[in-house]
């Protein structure tokens, strides 16, 4: 008969263990380190930081997670159907769970294949990693959303959508009563809002402001 000291022991170590969580956490900026491969849901092209590619994954319906980084000189994102716990490590990739927050907009190098490592400086670029250059037409910079600019977007030009294309989706005012495509919440900047247009067959224009990005047709 088990004395009341063991019995104590084992009831305290139940304890501990039901205590424990049982999801993992997100993966976001490291190797994974799964064993079982599994096929992309897709790989967008031209896809350079890996706030973009998470962006991509937001606007795939299925996606739980992303590899990004830059192999052979060539940017990789891929995007897939289970979490980040799932994938196989692969050289000068990062994992990123859908869940991430702060995911860099560092493009990557050779030097710095993954886009995790902060760069010292911009040199030349004529733009930060908190003030990107948009590559939207209808927009000089982007930056992070404020009270006074709750875009994010330095206008020199009321921005109204006209002559759109899903090869140059536009952000601006759609038309009236135009029900969106997706509205994807918590997108970190006008960049990585066009990239989810792009990433839509259907999408040729979109809105974004106070962190939440809408698609439309």
């Amino acid at each position: 008969m088990p004395s009341f000291t063991s019995t104590m022991a084992i009831m305290a170590a139940l304890s501990v263990a039901s205590a424990s969580p049982l999801a993992a956490r997100d993966i976001c900026g490291v190797a994974p380190t799964g064993t079982a491969s599994h096929t992309p849901l897709a790989q967008p092209a031209d896809i350079n930081t890996a706030a973009l590619c998470v962006a991509q994954c937001s606007a795939y319906s299925g996606c739980e997670c992303v590899l990004f980084g830059f192999v052979n000189n060539v940017y990789t994102c891929e995007l897939f159907s289970v979490p980040a716990s799932s994938i196989p490590p692969i050289t000068d990739l990062v994992a990123y769970d859908i869940g991430c927050t702060n995911v860099p907009s560092i493009i990557p190098t050779a030097s710095n294949p993954t886009g995790v490592q902060q760069p010292t400086d911009n040199v030349g670029t004529g733009a930060s990693n908190a003030n990107p250059v948009s590559s939207n037409s209808g927009a000089k910079k982007s930056s992070a959303p404020t009270a006074g600019n709750p875009t994010g977007v330095k206008q020199t030009r009321q921005n109204i959508v006209t002559g759109a294309t899903h090869a140059n989706p536009q952000n601006g005012i759609p038309a009236a009563g135009q029900a969106p495509l997706a509205t994807i919440p918590k997108i970190g900047s006008l960049d990585a809002c066009l990239a989810a247009c792009k990433g839509n067959p259907a999408c040729i224009s979109y809105t974004f402001a106070t962190g939440i990005c809408i698609l439309y047709a």
